[in-house]
């Protein structure tokens, strides 16, 4: 049988090591980023550096981000507007239209409704590179039809509005997925006693259901912007300008095909990391908790 007080300090010390490379793992690739972004050029990509912190650290490559008189401070800038903007634009419609479609598959019976909520994860799993061609199809027909139409094209292409569009495509179903799974968990007598008093089914959502599924909304959110803000796939295809460069395009773009200044890609990708990094701190409590609340079920 053995000593149970000896086997239970066994599990904890394995559990102890791996809870600790998993760590490892997951930070040290982020703080040799960020190590990275402050290094001398020459001293990073030098056979002779034997060192992992750097002789004299330098945030040059941070400063001309934002320096207006640098010609690449308004590239930056504008690529992080542009992120900005469509993974916001894309969280809230995505969560608009996402809460009230799950509420409806959570609540309502209807034909093929288990088909329609095991298609939105497949569509989900479908490797973004193979809807390209379809989108960039489509595209073009709808900006060929409505310039015959009405004389004038909405020039889709390279715009933020077709990158909302296209990120939406992909995070609707995930958001409806996950939602349906807190809707779930909430009690219908709540919503049975809401209509007794006289609330219709869309004043019932707002007032009662949607209040009590914050935590879920809120987590929900933080994952739908995590995916649009690192979506780079879309971009690439559908953007050439700054017009709609997103910050994953530009950090990607920093380098030529002979030439990277690691340095500046590692100092864009530390300034990229931290929009995320504030957004799961500032909610992380109701992350935690609403996670929690839509795992009970689903």
């Amino acid at each position: 049988m053995g000593n149970p007080l000896i086997h239970r300090r066994i599990r904890k010390t394995v559990v102890g090591v791996l809870i600790v490379l998993i760590l490892l793992w997951t930070l040290l690739p982020l703080i040799w980023m960020a190590l990275s972004s402050v290094f001398p050029y020459q001293e990073l990509i030098s056979e002779r550096t034997g060192h992992w912190l750097p002789s004299k650290p330098t945030f040059k490559h941070y400063i001309s981000f934002f320096d207006p008189t640098q010609e690449i401070s308004s590239r930056f800038l504008s690529s992080l507007r542009n992120s900005m903007i469509i993974a916001s634009t894309t969280t809230v419609v995505c969560l608009f239209f996402g809460s009230i479609a799950a509420y409806a598959i959570a609540r309502i019976h209807f034909k093929f409704k288990r088909t329609m909520v095991m298609s939105l994860m497949f569509i989900r799993m479908l490797p973004t590179i193979t809807l390209i061609i379809p989108f960039f199809i489509i595209v073009n027909v709808i900006d060929t039809a409505l310039l015959r139409l009405f004389g004038v094209g909405v020039h889709l292409y390279d715009s933020r509005s077709l990158l909302t569009i296209l990120y939406t495509s992909f995070t609707l179903g995930f958001v409806i997925w996950v939602m349906r799974g807190f809707f779930i968990t909430l009690p219908v007598e709540l919503e049975d006693a809401a209509r007794i008093d006289g609330l219709s089914r869309f004043q019932t959502v707002f007032r009662i259901v949607l209040p009590l599924a914050s935590n879920g909304l809120i987590a929900t959110g933080v994952l739908a912007f995590l995916l649009a803000w690192d979506e780079f796939i879309l971009a690439l295809i559908f953007t050439r300008t700054e017009a709609a460069e997103t910050l994953p395009l530009f950090i990607a773009e920093l380098g030529s095909q002979y030439i990277h200044d690691f340095t500046q890609i590692s100092a864009a990708g530390v300034i990229a990391c931290i929009p995320p990094f504030l957004l799961v701190l500032l909610f992380q409590k109701f992350i935690i908790s609403g996670l929690t609340m839509g795992g009970v079920k689903g």
